[in-house]
């Protein structure tokens, strides 16, 4: 039997292209979802050795091929995420993003499977950051639902703890470094197309129903305004007749001093005093006579004239009345 031609190794430019292909259709909202693992690891197949791509192609690859490769990669990006979260966590005073990463892949060579370092700088700078779309809840499904379980026909993680190095700045740290944080490295598809028209369509309800509220609260702001209005306009109205009310009283009982016959009072006090009052009215009225004529100076005079008149009334000019 013929033995079996084994594939060369990916080269950096392989890797990069590998990775632009597999974030292409992870990320598509058309045909990103609703697909088997098949399917998606066929149109990753095929966009990768499409030979219309920009990439040059120098040696097609086959599916599993890309898929070990693919969970190679991911895997190894995983396992630094999870080594930059750990050095995050211990908040270093004064350390740069390159010092933590420096750092996280200094913890990384205690992993047995990582003790010649990280060696996929090269895709790094564009599988850094697609654990944004990861799932909140289950950051590792996504990556399982995309490469449908491909890791569990690897060989499993070793299960002792991996050696410890004495590595300065983190001995006195226990860090976990078999935490392979796959969902931090992983990208969630986004929403269907299905999804996104019932999202606009609740979006649109939403936005009708913010607006009659918004338009009910205007109409029930105008309703306050006009019933402060209608009360304010009523409070006038009412103050106005009881002022009214107030002015006729007085004006009643200031007539009852005025038609007092002064010879009729006995008591001298109460007479001069009453003599006064009716002074005081007579004078009060003749002014508010010379406000409603308009004029100052015609009001003063008729003010001067009417107070005479009533003055020589009350001095007893024709009633009989003693002169003062």
């Amino acid at each position: 039997m013929a033995s079996q031609h084994r594939s060369s190794s990916y080269t950096n430019e392989e890797d990069l292209h590998l990775c632009h292909v597999y974030l292409d259709i992870s990320q598509n909202p058309i045909i990103g979802i609703n697909q088997s693992k098949d399917q998606f690891w066929a149109r990753i197949e095929y966009d990768y050795n499409n030979p219309q791509s920009e990439f040059t192609i120098t040696q097609a690859r086959p599916k599993r091929s890309l898929q070990c490769r693919m969970q190679v990669i991911l895997t190894a990006v995983g396992k630094l995420r999870g080594c930059i979260r750990q050095i995050e966590n211990l908040n270093p005073s004064g350390a740069s993003e390159q010092d933590i990463l420096n750092r996280a892949k200094t913890l990384l060579t205690q992993d047995a499977k990582y003790q010649k370092g990280f060696k996929f700088d090269h895709v790094w700078p564009i599988l850094k950051d697609i654990e944004k779309f990861a799932s909140v809840n289950n950051p590792t499904s996504t990556f399982q639902r995309q490469i449908g379980n491909f890791a569990s026909s690897q060989s499993e993680s070793p299960t002792s703890e991996s050696p410890t190095s004495a590595t300065p700045g983190l001995s006195d740290f226990s860090l976990n470094i078999n935490n392979e944080e796959i969902g931090g490295s992983s990208a969630e598809r986004p929403i269907g197309v299905k999804k996104a028209k019932l999202k606009r369509k609740n979006d649109e309800q939403l936005a009708t129903v913010l607006d009659t509220i918004k338009g009910e609260n205007q109409q029930l702001v105008e309703i306050l305004k006009k019933g402060n209005l209608d009360r304010q306009q009523n409070f006038d109205q009412n103050y106005q007749l009881q002022m009214q009310k107030v002015a006729a009283s007085v004006f009643k009982e200031e007539n009852k001093i005025l038609y007092m016959d002064l010879n009729s009072i006995a008591n001298l006090n109460v007479r001069e005093f009453t003599r006064n009052e009716q002074l005081r009215i007579m004078q009060k009225r003749a002014q508010e006579q010379g406000l409603g004529a308009g004029s100052q100076g015609q009001g003063s005079q008729n003010n001067s004239d009417d107070f005479g008149q009533y003055y020589n009334i009350l001095r007893g000019s024709g009633n009989n009345f003693p002169e003062y």
